[in-house]
């Protein structure tokens, strides 16, 4: 029981470390690599137990080579998760090259832009993350966390 607790924090912590790493900062993301940590320790701790022969947490023995081993287990699922994650950044040059596409769907997305605030952007980046702050009163982070996921969409 003892080693299947220490497994459970050491895959937390992989996961927070991981997400941390790769600048994870939203709370369900955080969420969903610290439970990838917690999955992937436990289960490697548990079906390794009779490849590697260690003491493992059915048999109640902690060890250093179960908590590795573990721990590799939490970095191979985090690494899947990530890979499946992985979205693409749009940049400013390609919403410049695409705002004429973009900018036709502004209005579905964003109801509180203006006419006057979408001629502002003009696809212009950093304009259009200042002008949803403004209009949603959205921190920075969350501005442009919501700008590239409808930029992925649109663009």
């Amino acid at each position: 029981m003892t080693n299947l607790i220490v497994w459970l924090i050491a895959g937390a912590g992989v996961g927070l470390l991981a997400a941390r790493i790769i600048h994870e900062r939203s709370r369900w993301s955080l969420l969903i690599y610290i439970s990838a940590g917690i999955v992937g320790a436990v289960l490697t701790g548990y079906l390794a137990t009779p490849m590697f022969r260690y003491g493992g947490f059915s048999q109640g023995v902690f060890s250093i080579l179960g908590l590795l081993v573990s721990l590799a287990g939490a970095i191979i699922l985090l690494g899947v998760v990530y890979l499946w994650r992985r979205k693409r950044t749009v940049n400013s040059q390609s919403l410049e090259a695409n705002w004429t596409k973009a900018r036709d769907k502004v209005h579905v997305r964003w109801d509180r832009l203006s006419e006057e605030d979408v001629a502002q952007i003009d696809g212009k980046h950093e304009k259009f993350i200042i002008l949803l702050q403004e209009r949603y009163g959205y921190d920075r982070e969350k501005a442009e966390e919501d700008l590239q996921n409808y930029l992925r969409a649109v663009v």
